[in-house]
């Protein structure tokens, strides 16, 4: 079946279409929901999301090949193994002025973010294994309560970003940019782990000396 068959849609909702390892071109989406729909391995290509929300949708190895993506919201919906590197962010200056996409609830796993400006991006309660964020600017961004087991932070701007309630990151303190951020005991003790120091509980160590 085919969908799409126009170049323009503007504030409709799709539901429960199954749009798998299919090619969209040149598409505009604006103000449209996609509520429990399939995209698996389908690629969007120069196509447009305009303030769209994705729920419930599995969205697993989607290409975004020049694709632009504003104030879009994935919710609850797979979105795993995509290269976001391969979509158009147009010039930082803009974009740092637009919100760009938000992700609540997630299966992120296997998705590279690296060098991307995502600036207040939200990225809460959800599973994000073994995503690449290298070099990526996440200035302010929401990390609350996602899991980040085996994802990589490296050159990374997290300056005020919230780790509250976030678990399994792997974060080194001299290869990434930690200013004013958050994080919450008992994670955040892999942080001291990362740095070239010695814990010592003052109490045993008393309590541990020789008798002669």
């Amino acid at each position: 079946m085919e969908y799409f068959s126009q170049n323009y849609y503007d504030s409709q909702t799709f539901r429960g279409i199954l749009c798998d390892s299919q090619q969209i071109e040149n598409v505009t989406f604006h103000d449209c929901s996609f509520k429990s729909c399939s995209f698996r391995e389908t690629t969007f290509r120069a196509c447009k999301f305009q303030s769209c929300v994705f729920k419930k949708c599995d969205l697993s190895l989607m290409k975004v090949d020049s694709s632009t993506f504003t104030n879009t919201l994935f919710e609850d919906s797979k979105v795993i193994g995509v290269n976001w590197v391969k979509a158009s962010w147009g010039k930082m200056e803009i974009h740092q002025l637009l919100k760009s996409i938000d992700f609540i609830g997630c299966v992120l796993n296997y998705s590279t973010f690296m060098e991307l400006s995502l600036e207040k991006m939200i990225l809460s309660k959800c599973i994000v294994k073994e995503v690449d964020f290298s070099e990526t600017n996440l200035k302010q961004a929401n990390c609350t309560f996602s899991d980040f087991s085996n994802s990589h932070f490296r050159h990374t701007n997290l300056s005020e970003a919230d780790f509250t309630g976030a678990t399994n990151y792997f974060i080194k303190p001299y290869l990434n940019t930690l200013k004013k951020a958050k994080f919450s005991l008992p994670e955040a003790m892999s942080l001291l782990f990362n740095l070239d120091i010695e814990i010592t509980d003052p109490i045993n160590s008393e309590n541990s000396q020789t008798v002669q």
